[in-house]
């Protein structure tokens, strides 16, 4: 992907950014996340695939229907993990300003590599606190996380996020959570085994 990235004109690259954020976005809110815990890596970038070759057709992403084509070949015949690709594409220049949800999905990729998780979505009403047993459980709390976001991509409600986990691994959870220069958060629950934080805008 990186190769990808750095083949195209530079004034295409905030649009190539664009794209791998709305991949990942369908990707997060159109299957739950319990469930895409369980597919294989194959299985997930079929849903991306299907995404980005769809996206390619548009009028908007056109500029990079060929570089997508691409990716999406070579992607799926080495068995590349497309997600963890698409991921590296919303890291920011430095001194660069993203939109809250570039930002939040950041902080969402950033946690998972610190924890070793994936993290789900899922109504508060039917999250299983159960889930990874012998891990950590990190879980966004919303029935569609496209409703925390207006169309210009700016945090309008704020997030509830459920975590579960290690002495250890709360501190790293609190921490990444801690440094976000965008997001400030309010501790709603927490006790021996579970943490709850709402996030929202810093005034």
């Amino acid at each position: 992907m990186r190769s990808i990235h750095t083949n195209i004109k530079p004034e295409f690259e905030p649009l190539l950014a664009e794209l791998a954020l709305h991949a990942l976005l369908h990707l997060r809110t159109n299957h739950v996340g319990k469930v895409l815990v369980r597919k294989p890596r194959s299985d997930i970038n079929d849903i991306l695939s299907a995404w980005l070759n769809k996206a390619a057709n548009s009028k908007k992403y056109k500029p990079l229907k060929k570089k997508v084509r691409s990716l999406v070949s070579h992607a799926r015949a080495q068995r590349l993990d497309m997600e963890g690709m698409l991921g590296n594409l919303l890291t920011p220049s430095e001194g660069d300003e993203l939109p809250h949800l570039d930002s939040f999905l950041l902080l969402v990729n950033t946690l998972e590599k610190e924890l070793n998780t994936t993290v789900l979505v899922s109504s508060p009403e039917s999250v299983d606190l159960k889930h990874n047993s012998k891990g950590c459980l990190l879980c966004v709390l919303s029935q569609d996380l496209n409703a925390h976001f207006n169309h210009r991509n700016r945090l309008v409600n704020d997030i509830s996020m459920l975590f579960r986990g290690t002495y250890g691994e709360k501190n790293a959870f609190l921490r990444i959570i801690y440094s976000s220069s965008l997001f400030d958060h309010k501790l709603e629950f927490e006790d021996g085994d579970f943490v709850r934080i709402s996030l929202s805008l810093r005034k």
